[in-house]
């Protein structure tokens, strides 16, 4: 855990030690520090179960535990993809009980105050808002939001000025993102006169100690930390005795304490205050001022780990042992050992100078412990002072005397921090005089140069070396040093001049990076070093430094920041870098409206692929270049991959959105010639603001795509500006895709089978297979509908399957489909694309023990062009393998006639919407007989699809196609309905054609 003691920690602390003592179980507890960064293996080869409080633990800490079998919880973090179970105080329920509870006194406008750049506030904010969403009619509006930069009393007090500043507030509650913010805001509100909760009520979150002092005195919510704390414990045993792993996050419900400050006139009990709670114990049971307290603890902990027997005898603790061991990156020594009573070292092993860190802490004996391990840093990379304290659980334990203990603790850590640093510092300062005369004989042999300016006689001079470096064609030792300063360049100048006058009144060392004019004209990247050296009375006399030329470094660190962050195509901004303005906008400007605008290029996919990625790539440069030169210095253009390009705009409202918008697509329709040929494009754009549709990168890029999705629905060239709303279309996409999968599995999705007749229309030449669901919970489910989720979800791989098991099966069964000279079955897209789909589909044929030649795959043309290298050896490979295949929907695409001549196919379909129109001009009739006459010429087979009338049979008849089919021809059926219907036709022989 970060530390010991405290609000937060202390509470958590308590509770571990209370559970420790109740199941007779040995307690270990790292005060880890809150960076993050914590990775010494300490006490690895001891547990039995890891619990990490806020993400204190380094991943590395935390993956060597789960590759050691130890079950790890983690308590308000999450440390995915390993396998540690997460337990958090449910930040959503604790809003919306206040939010609700202000309601109930009558308030109707209530506003947020928070620092939304913190993930916790910002989970706070979105339940917030979205209980005024559900709440009002009007939903949620930017007026009800304080954005505070902190989560401080100081960020309370600016939130309160700004409610005080804002004309007509109607907000008469504020509902604060922490007790801290709370407690500030009111503090302020009061200095100007404005009664709480009288002309407006103030809540917090939290419950800190605090809050019940103030006046009035805060409405809050308990975070339930002894509970969360409880639960963490009690599944870290469950886990010991043999339960499995829990994925699903286990959310502790906050709970409202209701003070004075939200309006409340009644007396209404402490939630938090319960007798018998950890925190009344802590609160209640040490009986220190705050002031004792301090001085107290200050002065014992002053004098290091000696004085750790003091801490002990003072607040009654059971402490065995104590000790201080150092590690210095490979091995742990024993520094000091601190007891009160010879026979309580009998549960320290004797051999504990031969421990490592996963050893330690290393406790013998068979009676209950609690060990308290302090890693303190010394200042140097792997150095690390480790303060252990082990104290026995046996006997009666207090809960407020074991607290300001470890208040102790903490603060002794800092003090063990200071007497390493001073150690390490008069370590390093032996070694930098014994540097010193090393220095000075370097200094005239080094490839840097060296310079001093005397700041009384205002001279600069320098080595050799720097000669060089700038070419000067003077020689001089010491020049006047505005002859440097003319050199630098202009841009980087007016920063080194304010960064020389800053460091002048320093004593720290200065660096920096600027670029110099050589005597040949030439600029070069140098980094300047350097220091400031004082006089007794503290005046600057002299800077003294060096100078690298890091010339070649700078070009390679600019090629590498923009390969990082720009596009390598367009030049235009990546992902990463416009993910990075977003957040840092969000971060520093939260209360500022800007717009995210997601575009896609329209039929960009068919232009690719019909005339290659040269002309792909060149139109995409062409309109990044139109794009750039449209939109103003305050916005920002960024590349997502593909045709997808997003752009980051200072628009304020839906008009000014449009406008621009509206722009950018005229810029996009800008002709482009390419090789004698001209290409114009379009483009489709959604819109979503901030704050208004998301407070983060990732919603607001999320909303705008959607937003874009819906354009492109509308036609392509449109503008849309997201709401709410438009989820649900992808709500009922997930939800079919969910029942697809189980329809599949539970064997709901039928196999209907079409007749294919000979021109004669006397004769059934073959069948198409089509898939039909009724589903228990939707109805019946139109093919168009989940044929098109299937694709989009990979489903189609599984129900193309399906489809071939039930088809085959039938055909096993059914000496009707067995005499057909073939039966039809359509593929997709992504199952062309699949490199091993020709080789699965011939094997599990020929386990049915059927004829490759009996089965007819069709492909639409769209599906020929998804990929069309790798369909295309698919294709070579189905007919290898004794399929036929036929070309669907023949006449829609953008290249049909190409493709007749690329694809290895034996039958065309001629689409339903030319047979449609045959009869309703001569020219829709001399169309398709063209079709007819040149798919014929090329040696395939030609079949009408969609007749629906007599006299289109009989025209189709007249043009020579060779077979037909449709609705007025025959339905689909299923093969039990089929073979009824046809049982005393036989099907045509297989040798006719």
């Amino acid at each position: 855990m970060p530390m010991f003691s405290g609000f937060y920690m202390g509470e958590i602390s308590a509770t571990f030690r209370q559970k420790a003592k109740q199941h007779g179980v040995n307690l270990i507890m790292i005060r880890a520090g809150d960076s993050r960064d914590f990775t010494l293996p300490i006490a690895l080869t001891q547990l039995s179960a890891l619990i990490v409080v806020q993400h204190c633990a380094g991943t590395s800490y935390v993956k060597s535990a789960t590759e050691l079998g130890i079950p790890v919880f983690s308590m308000g973090a999450s440390y995915a993809p390993l396998p540690v179970e997460q337990l958090c105080s449910d930040q959503i329920s604790g809003v919306e009980q206040l939010y609700d509870w202000l309601l109930a006194l009558g308030h109707r406008n209530i506003g947020f105050c928070g620092d939304l750049s913190v993930n916790d506030i910002r989970s706070r904010f979105n339940a917030f808002k979205q209980r005024v969403d559900t709440q009002r009619g009007e939903g949620f509006h930017s007026s009800q939001l304080y954005c505070v930069d902190s989560c401080s009393l100081s960020a309370g007090r600016k939130a309160a000025s700004d409610w005080l500043n804002t004309v007509g507030n109607e907000c008469t509650a504020i509902i604060c993102a922490t007790d801290e913010n709370a407690i500030g805001m009111i503090e302020q509100l009061q200095r100007n006169g404005i009664r709480v909760p009288d002309d407006v009520a103030v809540v917090g979150i939290d419950n800190i100690f605090s809050g019940m002092s103030v006046t009035p005195a805060l409405t809050t919510v308990d975070q339930q930390l002894e509970e969360l704390a409880c639960k963490a414990f009690e599944r870290a045993l469950a886990r010991i005795a043999g339960a499995p792993f829990q994925e699903e996050v286990i959310h502790v419900e906050q709970k409202l304490v209701v003070r004075q400050s939200c309006g409340n006139r009644a007396s209404v009990a402490d939630a938090s205050d319960a007798s018998q709670s950890v925190r009344q114990a802590m609160v209640y049971e040490s009986r220190y001022s705050s002031s004792e307290l301090f001085d107290t603890l200050y002065s014992i902990a002053k004098d290091g780990f000696d004085s750790i027997l003091d801490a002990c005898s003072l607040y009654q603790c059971n402490l065995a042992w104590a000790e201080l061991n150092r590690y210095d990156g490979d091995a742990l020594s024993l520094l000091k050992v601190s007891f009160l009573e010879q026979q309580s070292l009998q549960s320290r092993p004797a051999n504990s100078a031969l421990r490592t860190l996963s050893d330690l802490p290393c406790v013998a004996g068979d009676r209950p412990y609690v060990v308290s391990v302090l890693p303190v840093h010394r200042g140097e990379r792997d150095c690390w002072d480790i303060v252990t304290a082990v104290e026995n659980l046996d006997g009666r334990q207090y809960i407020g005397k074991s607290a300001l203990f470890y208040n102790y603790l903490d603060i002794l850590s800092l003090f063990v921090e200071r007497d390493a640093l001073i150690e390490t510092s008069v370590q390093r300062h032996k070694k930098s005089q014994q540097l010193l005369q090393q220095l000075k004989v370097v200094l005239n042999s080094s490839n840097d140069g060296i310079w001093q300016w005397d700041l009384l006689a205002n001279r600069l001079s320098w080595n050799g070396r720097l000669t060089k470096m700038l070419k000067l064609a003077d020689t001089s030792d010491a020049i006047n040093p505005q002859v440097l300063l003319n050199r630098v360049h202009p841009d980087d100048r007016p920063a080194f001049e304010e960064m020389l006058q800053t460091y002048l009144d320093v004593s720290e060392p200065f660096k920096c990076i600027l670029r110099l004019r050589r005597d040949d004209g030439h600029y070069i990247w140098v980094q300047l070093s350097g220091a400031v050296i004082h006089n007794t009375q503290g005046r600057p006399i002299r800077l003294v430094g060096s100078m690298t030329d890091i010339t070649e470094q700078q070009e390679s660190a600019d090629k590498i920041h923009q390969m990082a962050y720009y596009d390598g195509l367009t030049g235009v901004a990546n992902r990463r870098k416009l993910m990075e303005v977003i957040e840092h906008h969000i971060q520093h400007h939260p209360n500022s409206t800007k717009a995210v605008m997601m575009m896609d290029l329209n039929r960009f996919k068919i232009i690719n692929d019909t005339f290659g990625h040269q002309v792909g790539d060149a139109l995409l440069c062409h309109v990044a270049e139109a794009l750039q030169q449209t939109l103003r210095a305050e916005d920002i253009i960024g590349r997502f991959g593909g045709d997808e390009f997003v752009f980051f705009c200072d628009v304020q409202n839906a008009y000014q959105a449009h406008e621009l918008a509206n722009r950018l697509l005229r810029a996009v329709k800008r002709p482009m010639q390419y090789d004698n040929m001209e290409l114009v494009g379009e483009a489709s754009i959604g819109v979503a603001f901030y704050p208004q549709h998301g407070v983060d990168g990732d919603e607001l890029i999320k909303n705008a795509d959607v937003a874009m999705y819906r354009a492109k629905q509308l036609g392509g060239g449109e503008v849309v500006l997201f709401n709410s709303n438009m989820h649900e279309p992808f709500k009922t996409h997930l939800r079919i895709e969910h029942l697809l999968g189980l329809a599949i599995d539970q064997g709901e999705i039928q196999v209907h089978y079409q007749p294919v007749f000979s021109r004669q229309h006397d004769h059934i030449i073959a069948v198409e297979v089509l898939a039909r669901w009724h589903s228990a919970t939707l109805g019946q489910v139109n093919p168009s509908e989940f044929i098109v989720v299937a694709e989009n979800s990979f489903l189609i791989m599984k129900l193309g399957d399906y489809i071939i098991d039930r088809v085959c099966q039938d055909v096993k069964t059914s000496p009707w489909l067995q005499n057909l000279q073939h039966i039809s079955v359509n593929v997709s897209a992504r199952q062309l694309g699949h490199s091993r789909f020709a080789d699965n589909l011939a094997q599990k044929v020929n386990d049915y023990g059927l004829p490759a030649s009996l089965f007819c795959l069709e492909m639409t043309e769209t599906a020929a062009m998804a990929d069309k290298e790798q369909c295309l050896r698919t294709l070579i490979a189905l007919k290898n393998a004794g399929f036929t295949l036929s070309l669907d929907d023949f006449g829609t695409g953008f290249s049909s006639l190409s493709l007749l001549k690329r694809l290895p196919i034996s039958e065309v379909k001629i689409d339903r919407s030319f047979i449609a129109d045959i009869e309703a001009h001569p020219a829709n009739l001399s169309f398709v007989k063209g079709l007819i006459s040149m798919v014929q010429s090329l040696g395939h087979r030609v079949v009408a699809e969609g007749v629906e009338t007599e006299s289109q049979t009989q025209l189709l008849r007249a043009l020579g196609v060779d077979l037909m089919q449709g609705f007025y021809l025959a339905r689909p059926a299923s093969l039990r309905e089929f073979e009824q219907r046809f049982a005393d036709t036989e099907p045509r022989e297989k040798e006719e054609t």
